[in-house]
């Protein structure tokens, strides 16, 4: 049974949001704590089903460092959805790397976050996506490689698939991706490496084969208003990607940076000042949804769990009731919201 351990975190009060919607939490993962930060938007009621957006951090970096250089909780005030900063295991994923980095089981811990917001926060499991950069991105090409929880849609930011991960990778769903990568990316080459792994080419040939989209990719302009950061992006979109859809921002010239933010810390090469990608980002993935098919947790019950009461989000007993959302509290101890479509 995880154990949670909430304490507000009063840095919204600097950052400009309502601190009480800014949150440090904690959560026991195989027997080790493992700490996110969440923002909820502040005319959330508690009880509207809202979309989810993970976002994991590059490697050596931290939850707080993301949240605070991304400003995803403003996006995530304006536009309505709960956003969830998790910490990797010593700043680090576990994304089958090619110089391995961590063992932690991280592709669990993070079904279990979502888990979480689905039963305690009611977040809508049509609707929660995964952004990453760099390690962080690694980690959620894993996750819709290997994953049985259906993520609507993913947004990475220079990262891509380890040769492990390329190899072995088997969707349980067809996700909706926007990759951004610089061409003079130092750290994880556009190329690909020995160390990395696959190229940007070779791991959106392979998303391509998997969604079924067109070979050939439409070119999009994209303006390039600040031309004293020597770099400019392109945009390239699939087409006919069933039912999918698959985007690639390459950013020429750009180093291992999120483009449109300006920092010291988190990334190496040119900062590309054209677009502001966590805006991009949220654009692409907002309305994205998984197959109407899937519950508020589709994770695979064990066999060996039995239903010992169903209760209503209000907490009462109640009997099964289909198309509702219900609480179902298992024999082991666990709890499960889930939908069960008639």
């Amino acid at each position: 049974m995880k154990q949670l351990l909430t304490t507000v975190f009063f840095l919204g009060i600097l950052l400009g949001n309502n601190c009480n919607a800014q949150v440090l939490d904690q959560m026991t993962h195989n027997g080790i704590s493992r700490d996110f930060y969440y923002y909820t938007p502040s005319n959330w009621n508690g009880t509207d089903e809202l979309p989810l957006l993970i976002v994991l951090h590059g490697l050596t970096q931290t939850a707080g460092g993301i949240m605070a250089i991304t400003d995803f909780n403003v996006i995530a005030e304006d536009n309505d959805f709960i956003v969830v900063y998790p910490d990797g295991i010593n700043n680090a994923w576990n994304a089958d790397m090619n110089l391995t980095v961590s063992q932690a089981d991280d592709l669990g811990f993070i079904e279990e976050l979502a888990t979480h917001f689905q039963t305690d926060f009611n977040t809508n499991p049509r609707r929660q996506y995964l952004c990453g950069f760099s390690n962080g991105g690694f980690m959620s090409h894993k996750m819709a490689c290997e994953s049985s929880m259906c993520f609507a849609g993913m947004a990475t930011v220079s990262g891509g698939m380890s040769d492990t991960v390329y190899q072995n990778c088997n969707p349980s769903y067809a996700p909706n991706i926007l990759h951004i990568h610089g061409t003079l990316d130092p750290v994880v080459p556009y190329g690909g490496s020995i160390t990395t792994g696959v190229s940007v080419d070779d791991m959106l040939e392979f998303w391509q084969n998997n969604l079924g989209c067109d070979l050939t990719p439409v070119f999009s302009a994209m303006p390039n208003p600040n031309v004293l950061d020597l770099s400019y992006p392109e945009r390239y979109i699939y087409s006919n990607c069933t039912p999918g859809q698959l985007e690639l921002i390459t950013v020429v010239g750009g180093g291992h940076q999120w483009p449109g933010i300006t920092t010291f810390v988190g990334g190496v090469g040119t900062i590309n000042m054209d677009f502001y990608s966590p805006q991009i980002i949220w654009d692409f993935l907002d309305g994205r949804e998984c197959p109407s098919s899937v519950g508020l947790n589709d994770l695979e019950i064990e066999s060996e769990k039995t239903v010992v009461k169903i209760y209503d989000l209000l907490g009462r007993e109640t009997n099964f009731k289909a198309n509702a959302p219900l609480l179902y509290h298992y024999s082991d101890g666990s709890v499960e919201k889930r939908v069960v479509l008639d």
